[in-house]
């Protein structure tokens, strides 16, 4: 009984949470790869300085949302740790 609760309350709603969250962050991770190239073509080019601080805002936001979608998936990791310990000390 205690075995199974782990696994349905800990363990399988933290591995969804990292597979989630994970895929997010994957999605992120492309988005913040686009938005800093064209930053950086932005910035070498002889734009004005408002195109440059919103190609900048842009790219922070993804890295925000980047930083944010990562804090999730090892939390949702920390919760499976936690599951999968209780499991094997209480063997």
């Amino acid at each position: 009984m205690r075995y199974t609760m782990l696994a349905l309350l800990i363990i399988l709603p933290g591995a969804a949470g990292i597979a989630i969250f994970g895929h997010f962050a994957l999605i992120d991770w492309n988005a913040l790869q686009e938005t800093y190239q064209s930053y950086e073509a932005i910035a070498q080019s002889s734009s004005d300085l408002s195109t440059l601080f919103k190609a900048e805002t842009q790219q922070n936001i993804h890295r925000i949302n980047l930083f944010a979608e990562g804090v999730w998936t090892l939390l949702s990791a920390i919760l499976v740790a936690i599951g999968i310990h209780g499991i094997f000390t209480s063997i």
